[in-house]
């Protein structure tokens, strides 16, 4: 760009997730660039502990609603306003919904961004009234947009920019226990991840010598222990929470595992795929996608254990160089789509195609 433009990135919150994680990785990238960035979180979370007040980005954290709902839209409305944006992002659909609204008395160009294929019942209507006012959306995936494209929300030439990743060189050398297979989930205790079709899948195999370490904010939750202590799966599988450098458990792991049943793009595989590790993942939009093209594991039916545990097993009996060789595709395929600065910069030529 000729000169700095003044971008606002709006989310419904800083929830440590795969969404969140791309808008800080393109908040960052534009600072860089010489942009004026200010992230706006609908909720007051922060999950990426001190990376953003370190950044030195502006941030606004609106309050929680419910009684704060006039306060949280006087701040919202002054945010914007005071910081007089040629261009707002925005992540999903609340936050779509929000600047839309923002738009009809505010000029600024509107980014609005969708990270799932399928709208939450609660924000249909809102979504479908307001539709019309983006002037331009990107979708993280192919899938996401022909969804949307045929549901009628008036969204047409819709843009595809991929999740970036950074492409990692590692080694199998690394590996601590040869002799213990070991899988890798990376996910967080939430609804949509569906951890009890895993740990089933767990016990239908749990006679074979392997491990699963899972790495995710347990948000407080106690039943993931007491069903692996039920199931008799202890000695295969290790919640190690939320870590930072959930790249040191990939390097160090066989292969990855994922057994929810909906998602958008999602990180976790993508990271998998660029440490080269083959992958046993849920039949779901964004996972077929990136499974069919890369060729890099196997497709399960979603919440059924047997077709999981089927396909870990496949994964689990095959020679290491023909593991190493379905993990070659999916790395391939990554370094070729989606490499971050490939991504980083088609945000970045969006904007400057805008604002000129």
């Amino acid at each position: 760009m000729k000169s700095g433009k003044r971008v606002i990135l709006m989310t419904p919150s800083m929830s440590k997730g795969g969404a969140e994680t791309q808008l800080l990785k393109v908040a960052l990238f534009l600072r860089d660039n010489g942009h004026k960035v200010l992230i706006i979180s609908l909720k007051p979370i922060d999950e990426f502990n001190g990376v953003l007040e370190k950044s030195g980005i502006s941030l606004v954290f609106l309050g929680k609603w419910g009684r704060n709902t006039f306060s949280n839209l006087s701040m919202l409305w002054n945010a914007v306003k005071i910081f007089r944006p040629d261009v707002i992002v925005a992540f999903m659909f609340i936050a779509i919904i929000f600047a839309r609204l923002l738009k009809l008395r505010l000029k600024f160009r509107l980014i609005s961004t969708i990270r799932i294929s399928v709208i939450p019942k609660k924000w249909y209507l809102l979504f479908k009234l307001t539709s019309g006012l983006d002037d331009a959306v990107v979708y993280n995936s192919v899938a996401s947009k022909n969804n949307f494209e045929v549901q009628n929300f008036g969204l047409k030439n819709g843009l595809v920019i991929n999740n970036g990743i950074s492409i990692n060189i590692c080694s199998n050398e690394v590996r601590e226990e040869e002799n213990l297979f070991t899988w890798v989930c990376v996910a967080h205790f939430r609804w949509n991840k569906d951890y009890l079709t895993l740990f089933k899948a767990v016990t239908l195999i749990k006679e074979r010598k392997f491990r699963l370490d899972i790495i995710g904010e347990l948000n407080s939750e106690i039943w993931p222990y007491e069903i692996i202590k039920e199931m008799g799966i202890s000695e295969h599988v290790r919640i190690l929470g939320f870590k930072p450098n959930a790249s040191y458990y990939l390097e160090r792991s066989d292969a990855f595992v994922l057994s929810s049943f909906s998602e958008g793009m999602p990180n976790a595989i993508l990271e998998a795929m660029a440490y080269g590790r083959p992958v046993v993942v849920t039949d779901i939009d964004g996972n077929r996608e990136l499974v069919q093209q890369a060729g890099c594991g196997f497709l399960c039916e979603r919440q059924n254990e047997y077709s999981m545990a089927a396909n870990m097993l496949k994964i689990m009996d095959m020679h290491p160089l023909e593991r190493n060789k379905l993990g070659a595709k999916g790395k391939m395929h990554i370094e070729k789509s989606f490499g971050e600065e490939k991504v980083m910069n088609e945000w970045m030529q969006l904007i400057e195609q805008l604002t000129s």
